[in-house]
């Protein structure tokens, strides 16, 4: 580590609306500035969320390429991008000599992996999801390359047995909890908002907030949707986000002639304030690491529905804190909703605990006091190699 400040590099594709785009900004954002300097290298230059950075953090990025749609990078002009960003990581990684390099996700994770080979910086990978299956190619690039990761950091504990079962040393191996500022979503002025959303101030809004992909259980919702409506007429179902699947999901609506009570939202900055203007949270995940979506949920002390998936399972305990059904249940997802709407001591019952964990549990501060421990711990451990080493004569 350098005398001064840590030189720490957060890698990433891009500073796009997720999950994991939206701790990294958190963290770069509230990490002690004294002890870290802190760059977020981006593969691609979209980077909307670059603007709620504080000026202390500086933003590189690799490259100007990148197609955006549906508010993700969904491909580039020319596929030698992927050969040639990683590349000059590399060479810039090797020129400059940064003390840390933390990476979260899969390709990025490689990319760091790969540039620890060509510098003297201690590598930080990321578990944010355990997917139910993957292709071979990224089994294999995964199990060949994780041994160059001198610490992986998973935020949730299914994750953590996964890096192990990978090849990960049990040691190198760190769980630190996703983290949301708590009295940002607790809101209760919602009426405005519904008369934007053209939804009246008297009926039940269903919602829910996640990337339009097959794997976050939208179809299954939809599916449930005609029965939730059919016991409570006056229902509203509120999506909230973006994704490949936008146009099969709109399909979906219109096979099942229910786009009068449906609404799309897109990519939203003012998610705290849409949380409360919900009744019901419903979040059917396929598969999860830590879904930020119902860690928010439960800080806007919402009475939520999910699938107990790795990473949920971690934020939830069912009749506690929410209730759970099985992936891929439109049926339970239906029960669930309903009874939630008729049983209201039930479903304050579950958001007011929700909350409370939330706000004991998965704040901010304690995120970020989570990786700041791991960044001293191996600070520590590289001045004990240090030490060890002979001396020269």
């Amino acid at each position: 580590m350098t005398a001064e400040r840590t030189t720490l590099w957060y890698f990433i594709g891009a500073l796009v609306v997720g999950g994991a785009e939206r701790t990294l900004v958190d963290l770069a954002n509230e990490v002690n500035g004294e002890e870290y300097d802190v760059t977020i290298w981006t593969i691609f230059s979209t980077n909307p969320l670059e603007s709620e950075l504080s000026n202390e953090v500086t933003v590189r990025s690799l490259t100007d390429a990148g197609r955006v749609s549906n508010g993700a990078i969904d491909g580039v002009e020319s596929p030698l991008v992927y050969l040639l960003a990683p590349l000059k990581f590399c060479f810039v990684a090797c020129r400059e000599q940064p003390d840390l390099i933390q990476s979260f996700l899969f390709y990025d994770n490689v990319i760091a992996r790969v540039a620890g080979v060509f510098c003297s910086a201690t590598i930080i990978t990321g578990i944010r999801e355990v997917p139910n299956e993957e292709p071979v190619v990224r089994h294999v690039i995964d199990r060949v390359t994780i041994s160059l990761s001198d610490v992986i950091v998973s935020n949730s504990t299914a994750g953590r047995d996964y890096a192990i079962e990978r090849g990960a040393a049990e040691e190198n191996v760190a769980v630190v909890y996703n983290g949301r500022n708590i009295e940002q979503y607790r809101t209760t002025d919602s009426a405005e908002l519904r008369s934007e959303l053209d939804i009246p101030t008297d009926t039940t809004v269903v919602g829910t907030v996640g990337r339009l992909v097959e794997r976050k259980g939208h179809f299954d919702l939809l599916d449930a949707w005609p029965t939730i409506v059919s016991e409570i007429p006056d229902a509203h179902l509120v999506f909230v986000g973006d994704g490949a699947d936008r146009e099969q999901v709109t399909e979906r609506v219109n096979s099942l002639g229910c786009a009068d009570s449906v609404h799309f939202l897109g990519t939203r900055q003012d998610v705290p304030a849409l949380l409360g203007a919900m009744d019901i949270f419903v979040f059917p995940s396929h598969y999860e690491g830590l879904p930020g979506a119902v860690l928010e949920a439960m800080a806007a002390e919402l009475p939520i529905v999910a699938t107990p998936v790795d990473g949920t399972s971690d934020l939830l305990e069912n009749y506690r804190t929410g209730l759970f059904v099985d992936v891929q249940a439109p049926d339970e997802i239906a029960w669930a909703t309903i009874r939630l709407h008729q049983h209201q001591p039930l479903a304050e019952k579950l958001g007011t605990a929700a909350g409370q964990r939330a706000a004991t549990e998965f704040t901010t501060e304690s995120m970020v006091d989570g990786f700041e421990q791991v960044y001293r711990e191996l600070e520590i451990r590289s001045e004990e190699t240090a030490y060890a080493q002979p001396l020269l004569e």
